[in-house]
């Protein structure tokens, strides 16, 4: 959902964590917190209290972190990604299953997608607190395909980040990489089935897959 769908990372997540940090004068850079996208917020927290050091009220950031995305999410839209909308189009057109696998808990997570319109589009929607173990792990992915009934094989993953690309591997899915700001490695985007900067040409993929196909 974040950084895929709705452009959260940069407009909300990014955005505070720097004057959240700011304000409370332990800045904390752009680059830093990009690498924490896709990350639950427990192993968010661990990594932003390793890397400012014991001085850093992690609490106090947390709670004004958390305070600010409750007002953004009830309060200022969030926009949707280039293409995305497209995309869901596409794919609803066309029957496909969509399901929402996202690190973002359940509340925050239904806000957002019904702020942006899209909340209907998905057949079924997963979120971190419905988990035990967040991505990197491979639970939430396997979760959405237990759902479904389907196997690994039948399934496509869009991902933005490296802790998303893992899971989707790790469960054997093939996966789309969708690049923007979050953090990535080589690997995953040799490993990906598809490495792109657009999410239009996930259109492109399924209609070259299902050319032929009857009502496609």
């Amino acid at each position: 959902m974040d950084g895929l769908l709705l452009d959260s990372e940069r407009q909300m997540y990014s955005k505070l964590g720097m004057e959240v940090s700011a304000k409370l004068g332990y800045p904390i850079d752009l680059a830093f917190l990009t690498s924490l996208m896709g990350n639950d917020w427990g192993l968010y927290e661990k990594m932003v209290a390793e890397y400012k050091g014991p001085d850093f009220p992690i609490k106090e950031y947390m709670r004004q972190m958390h305070e600010g995305i409750a007002y953004t999410i009830a309060n200022v839209p969030i926009p949707m990604m280039p293409g995305a909308k497209e995309v869901l189009d596409y794919c609803k057109e066309n029957k496909y299953l969509m399901a929402i696998a996202t690190s973002t808990h359940k509340k925050e997570a239904y806000q957002c997608l019904t702020n942006a319109g899209i909340l209907d589009y998905f057949d079924y929607i997963v979120t971190g607190d419905q988990v035990k173990r967040g991505k990197p792990d491979p639970e939430i992915y396997l979760n959405v395909l237990e759902h479904f009934g389907v196997s690994a094989d039948d399934a496509l993953v869009l991902e933005d980040g490296h802790n998303g690309s893992q899971a989707a591997f790790k469960a054997g899915c093939r996966l789309a990489i969708v690049e923007d700001l979050a953090k990535l490695t080589d690997e995953d985007r040799q490993k990906a089935y598809l490495h792109t900067h657009d999410i239009r040409d996930v259109i492109d993929l399924l209609r070259r897959e299902n050319e032929g196909a009857a009502g496609l």
